[in-house]
């Protein structure tokens, strides 16, 4: 077209034809052509038109085009009836009758507090805890105001989504009475045949907060357009550009950005201030509960040995008849709750922190509630609340020959067997005499009742000659062999 209006320019201005040809570089019978054009009238180069192969073929075409037929169709068919034709050809004229229609969309109108759209976006990655993690942007917008709640989360799971959910119902003082959200998995488990079902905590969420769950339609993302439309505002206007040097730095940025910019500006649709319009839809929203939703999680683990299962790295026991077995764990803020076969069978408080172990003493059997350790540590208080002659012979045997633990669990029978008191005059007596025997030896005083004898007086300096025993030994060998002691 260019060669064309240059040949055009040059005879109005009377060049010879040849010269046009020289200047151009073109051949001169090209000159002679396009001034045939021109002095036919036409202000463009005219082509003469081929006759195409499927020109007879016109209404045919136009009949199977009708029918919806695929361009590789149409030329089966042409094959079939013997028309030689190539299908590059027919799939180019079939292209020409084809009528697409433009896409249109309906413009959405939205009464005050009638919906809320939910949906995440992706803001690259920052530092978290010295950890360099992706970070998401969690976006919920009023659609009548196009007020808006932004938050950062680590992650899309269910504890993330509905915590950040509830946050912004607390912010906004109430909850839409639909609430929109994408079909991520933290909110709908299974799109299929026209049915929803949606993952069972979001949908005790939406009936705990008053609103009607309505996730958009998949990868149709017009369905939330005001909250995609919102969630690329902030990807340009607030974090574009900006590097923050950790995710609690950027999180407080958010929010200064979402109070001091995002919902006071004047928005380029409604002309108004969303904070403005926000006022005239805060009172159609639902009103909060006065308890908010606890964000919980389920899953499922199986009942170890010694009757405990393990949790984010703490231990939760659980009855001993479900040992071996798989049991449904709900995790809740404050609780972790057990359920077997659809009933509750434990419930315990949260451990915070890890390596924790809670454990409610009546899931062991009758025989195993008490831990080797345990049993031990209350013979020994046992023993010791006897009285402080107790402690202290109890104390004694750290440096006697005696095994510890049988000593113990002896010591710890007799206080049963004839009471603190008993025990103690006993225990008394025996560290009068300085008896070394361990247990042995209060149990023989008990049994021949001496511990209700009166002690006899300490005996003077050197009255033993440095001997272990201030009293004769004929005395003890008659207190063992069972005699009468003077």
């Amino acid at each position: 077209m260019s060669t064309f209006l240059s040949v055009r320019a040059l005879l109005k201005e009377r060049v010879p034809k040849k010269t046009i040809a020289r200047r151009l570089g073109i051949d001169p019978r090209t000159v002679r052509r396009y001034a045939g054009c021109l002095a036919a009238g036409a202000d463009a180069l005219c082509r003469a038109r081929v006759p195409g192969k499927l020109d007879g073929h016109a209404v045919r075409l136009e009949e199977l085009a009708r029918k919806g037929l695929s361009a590789t169709q149409i030329y089966q068919d042409l094959r079939g009836e013997g028309v030689e034709v190539s299908y590059p050809t027919v799939r180019r004229v079939v292209r020409t009758l084809r009528r697409t229609e433009p896409e249109v969309y309906c413009r959405m109108r939205y009464e005050p507090g009638e919906e809320g759209q939910v949906d995440f976006g992706d803001v690259g990655r920052l530092l978290v805890d010295g950890v360099e993690r992706r970070i998401h942007l969690f976006v919920v917008t009023l659609c009548f105001s196009r007020y808006a709640y932004y938050e950062l989360v680590l992650d899309q799971t269910v504890p993330s989504f509905l915590g950040a959910l509830r946050r912004a119902f607390e912010h906004f003082g109430g909850a839409p009475r639909r609430l929109k959200p994408d079909n991520l998995k933290a909110a709908v488990l299974i799109d299929a045949l026209g049915q929803r079902y949606y993952q069972e905590d979001f949908f005790r969420f939406c009936r705990h907060y008053g609103t009607l769950p309505d996730a958009a339609r998949p990868r149709t993302p017009t369905d939330k357009g005001r909250c995609e439309r919102d969630i690329g505002y902030a990807k340009g206007n607030w974090r574009n550009g900006r590097d923050f040097p950790s995710f609690d730095e950027a999180q407080g940025s958010l929010a200064r950005w979402r109070d001091g910019v995002a919902n006071v500006r004047v928005h380029g649709t409604t002309q108004r201030r969303p904070c403005d319009l926000f006022e005239e839809e805060k009172a159609h929203l639902a009103p909060l509960p006065p308890e908010p939703f606890e964000v919980c999680t389920w899953g499922r683990y199986r009942v170890r040995k010694d009757c405990h299962f393990a949790l984010l790295h703490n231990h939760y026991s659980a009855p001993h008849g479900l040992v071996g077995q798989e049991v449904l764990v709900r995790l809740g803020e404050r609780t972790v709750t057990v359920f077997a076969e659809g009933a509750k069978v434990a419930e315990h408080g949260r451990a915070r922190g890890a390596g924790q172990t809670v454990t409610d003493e009546s899931h062991y059997p009758p025989t195993k509630r008490l831990a080797t350790q345990e049993i031990h540590r209350r013979r020994v208080l046992a023993v010791r609340s006897a009285g402080p002659h107790a402690a202290t012979f109890l104390g004694g045997l750290l440096g006697s020959r005696y095994v510890k633990a049988d000593q113990v669990g002896r010591l710890a029978r007799l206080v049963g067997a004839h009471g603190e008191e008993d025990f103690e005059l006993a225990c008394r007596r025996a560290l009068h005499f300085a008896a070394n025997e361990g247990a042995l030896v209060v149990e023989r005083i008990l049994e021949k009742g001496l511990h209700r004898l009166p002690l006899p007086e300490a005996p003077r300096e050197g009255g033993t000659g440095g001997e272990d025993f201030p009293r004769p030994l004929s005395e003890y060998e008659a207190l063992l062999s069972g005699k009468e002691v003077a």
